[in-house]
């Protein structure tokens, strides 16, 4: 037994995962029901915690990490814990915990970062974000009254090895860092007078290091409707396909140079087969490093389009090569406060600049007050560069099934809600009885 730890002198966190750890280290091993008994904390006495995560199993959480009462709003807790997730290389996520400090606690600030694979299952993404939150809230905790009831309990180094991992990924990797993705699916649906099919298939391959980013996908996509009218019978089919490329090489900690190219084809846009390559440029005023709680990038590129259509277009073309560029501008920002990202992009044709295109977007959800969330979205555009349009007018038909796109000087979207919560500031209870079915309280004839 001398090659585990265990009962510490110094009693400082709770451990995550009992069931897993403590049963294989042979030293003791309890269920969820016999630590809430004995960790179990009051509201005088635990550390109130803000989790501030729209992705992640709170229930489990709960469950999980007792030595701490969960609170429904930031002005009620000692720390508010803000999780933000960023993709990376190979399909997998980055993940970062920023605990701030509040009341008491006011200006004792950490971070920390664990990373997942698209191997991984939901139930172990969660049970990392679960010990990682623990570790995290330990130097909180063990300054409350309750702080003293709290133990540390090891793994052995191969249980840890065999069932945490760490952060880094290996140096000798047979794939060399690329990840491959496929998804496939269809469906099919009818009723008596109109049915529906759909078929949707990518591939993709990527690989992500410090100094490149490449990516490379295929998709295709099918959908027929037909609807039984009185008379007749109307079918509307859609097709989209895509090949795309991209290559880019990081440069510091603020640039990053890129070149793509694409192929592309869309009954929609009367496209029978558009070919595109463009170099780009991107400068970050935030280093890349933070990207997972803001940015601020600027990026320019300028293309080379071999476009061919379906149908004659307005402008009497079946087929031209056009040259094209475009500036966007966005800005990401995840803080304790809420989150927000707002985009600016302008293009236009180099040998006509009179088509073009102005794109205005932007996200806000603000945490006004206590309880209030306000959430904002809206999006605009100016419209000029619809060179693809069909010279032939389209049908009721078509217009109606949205088989085809259709002329326009803009196009706008709006979205205004709001969330307000009140009555107890306590959220540690989980109660799942009847979570996955309506049963049968509600009924929809």
């Amino acid at each position: 037994m001398n090659q585990y730890w265990y009962l510490l002198p110094l009693v400082v966190t709770c451990l995550a995962e009992p069931n897993v750890a403590v049963a294989n280290n042979n030293v003791r091993s309890e269920t969820a029901n016999e630590r809430t008994q004995t960790l179990a904390p009051s509201g005088a006495e635990a550390l109130r915690v803000f989790l501030d995560c729209g992705r992640c199993d709170t229930d489990f959480l709960r469950r999980e990490i007792l030595f701490v009462n969960y609170v429904r709003d930031r002005p009620d807790a000692q720390v508010h814990v803000l999780v933000t997730i960023e993709g990376t290389g190979g399909g997998g996520a980055a993940w970062t915990l920023d605990f701030y400090g509040l009341e008491e606690f006011e200006g004792m600030d950490d971070q920390l970062m664990f990373y997942t694979s698209q191997d991984d299952t939901d139930d172990s993404r969660r049970r990392v974000l679960a010990r990682t939150l623990s570790l995290g809230l330990v130097r909180y905790a063990i300054r409350t009254t309750l702080g003293q009831e709290l133990e540390v309990i090891t793994r052995p180094r191969g249980l840890f090895a065999e069932q945490g991992r760490g952060n880094a990924q290996p140096e000798d990797d047979p794939w060399n860092f690329w990840a491959f993705r496929t998804r496939f699916n269809m469906s099919a649906e009818a009723e008596e007078r109109d049915s529906e099919r759909r078929f949707f298939g990518a591939l993709s391959a990527n690989r992500t290091t410090e100094a490149w980013k490449i990516r490379l996908g295929v998709n295709t996509s099918y959908r027929e409707d037909s609807f039984a009218l009185n008379d007749s019978t109307y079918t509307n089919i859609r097709r989209n396909n895509s090949l795309d490329a991209r290559f880019i090489k990081s440069v510091g900690e603020h640039v990053g140079i890129g070149f793509g190219g694409s192929a592309i084809t869309s009954t929609y846009r009367n496209q029978d087969l558009t070919l595109r390559a463009a170099p780009a440029i991107e400068y970050n005023f935030f280093p890349y490093s933070e990207s997972t709680r803001r940015q601020f990038t600027v990026s320019y590129s300028a293309g080379y389009n071999d476009l061919r259509y379906e149908e004659t277009t307005i402008f009497d073309k079946l087929m031209e090569k056009r040259v094209n560029h475009a500036i966007q501008s966005t800005y990401e920002v995840n803080e304790p406060w809420g989150e927000s990202e707002f985009t600016a992009e302008f293009s236009q044709f180099l040998d006509d600049p009179s088509q073009r295109r102005i794109v205005l977007y932007g996200e806000v959800d603000i945490r006004l007050f206590r309880g209030f969330f306000l959430n904002l979205e809206g999006s605009s555009s100016l419209i000029r560069d619809q060179i693809y349009l069909a010279r032939r007018t389209a049908t009721d038909s078509e217009i109606l099934v949205r088989q085809r796109q259709l002329a326009t000087d803009y196009e706008w979207e709006f979205r205004v809600g709001f969330t307000y919560s009140f009555g107890s500031i306590f959220n540690n209870v989980v109660n799942s009885r009847f979570a996955g079915s309506s049963g049968g309280f509600i009924r929809s004839f």
